[in-house]
């Protein structure tokens, strides 16, 4: 087994920005998250079988819990650093090809910065991890 990433950049990621009631601004990014049966921008293809079954893992096991916790930048290993946490998956779906998938900015030390980041109108990406094996074809 060996430790899996992935980047997204593309620009069906989109922020949702809310005002609350107290003045304070809540921050949601939703989108797609990953696709399956198409190259990635590592070269990489997975196909719909594996993604449907590492998705339905991940929301059984992380989102639902709730613990699919996320980094400001990826992590290097497996684990998850609470020093550097930013934002919880709220939702994760297969929608077609689509991994579609909803976050929730944190006000954590990480999170302010994504919110910085937000506002000043930087386009973010999304990356993925996850332990496996991979084969040539």
């Amino acid at each position: 087994m060996k430790l899996i990433t992935e980047f997204n950049e593309n620009h069906d990621v989109e922020c949702i920005v809310e005002a609350k009631e107290n003045g304070e601004k809540s921050y949601v990014i939703e989108g797609v998250f990953a696709q399956a049966d198409k190259k990635n921008r590592n070269g990489r293809v997975y196909p719909k079988s594996i993604m449907e079954s590492a998705v339905s893992k991940y929301v059984t096991e992380q989102v639902t819990k709730p613990r699919a916790v996320g980094e400001l930048t990826p992590p290097e290993g497996s684990t998850v650093n609470f020093n550097k946490v930013s934002h919880p998956n709220t939702d994760l779906s297969l929608e077609g090809i689509d991994v579609v998938g909803q976050t929730q900015i944190l006000d954590t030390t990480k999170g302010k910065i994504v919110k910085g980041l937000l506002e000043g109108e930087a386009q973010l990406g999304v990356s993925t991890r996850g332990m496996g094996s991979l084969e040539t074809r």
